[in-house]
Formats: C-alpha cells, structure tokens, sequence
C-alpha cells in the first residue's frame, strides 16, 4: 500500500511541474551540439523565480567557442545579458549562437536575436 500511494504521490507531482510550465519555458537544452563538436546549443538552468519571472545560468558552445552566462525572463521577454564566450578560432565554423542577446520561444523552438533584435537563428529544444 505505501508503495501505491508513492507511486501516486510521484505521478501528481509530475503532474502539477508539467502543468506549471516546465516544458514550455527556457530551461532545458536546446540545439543538437550538447556533447558533439561543432554544432551550437544552449543549457539553460533555473536560478529563482519571483512574481512570473525567472533568470538562471547557461552554458553552451557557438560549434567553436564555450558560451557561459546568464538569462532572464521578464514580463515574457528572454534575455542573455551576460553572456561570455572564449576566443577561438575555427574555420568553417558560423558563431551566430556567441552574438545573442535575446530570445522567443515558440512551442520546441528558441529564436535567437542579437542586439538589434535581427534574428540569428534558431534552436530546437532537446529536453
């Protein structure tokens, strides 16, 4: 019995972090480079929340570079406002991801913007 009603307590809170958001919002992995060379992705994780809006850590890499910062997401609006990179050379490599400044997601798929708010790319989520 007890092993039922920690099966069920389990199945609600799943429940309730799906319910809340959890897949829709920025944290996760998003792009196809996590753990393989030269494709750009971004790991988005939480840091806090306070009154809907939320910012955390992110590292990643451009397909050359390791990307590390931070994001914020305020009145629905994702930004990188840190966002450091190293300074490698690669040729052949597009570094599009090591200029973003801001975000939109749109159900699986982050739109990456850069300062001027052109859009860069676009990555799509792994998790």
């Amino acid at each position: 019995m007890k092993r039922v009603l920690a099966l069920a307590g389990s199945l609600v809170l799943a429940f309730i972090i799906s319910s809340c958001g959890a897949s829709t919002g920025p944290v996760g992995t998003w792009g196809s480079g996590y753990n393989t060379d030269k494709q750009p992705y971004l790991a988005l994780s939480l840091a806090a929340e306070q009154n809907g809006d939320t910012a955390g850590y992110l590292q990643g890499s451009d397909g050359c570079n390791r990307l590390s910062g931070q994001w914020m997401m305020a009145a629905g609006k994702l930004t990188f406002p840190q966002l450091g990179k190293t300074q490698l050379t690669c040729d052949g490599i597009d570094s599009w991801l090591s200029k973003a400044a801001s975000g939109s997601i749109d159900g699986n798929k982050l739109t990456v913007k850069d300062a001027q708010g052109k859009v860069l790319g676009t990555l799509d989520r792994r998790n």
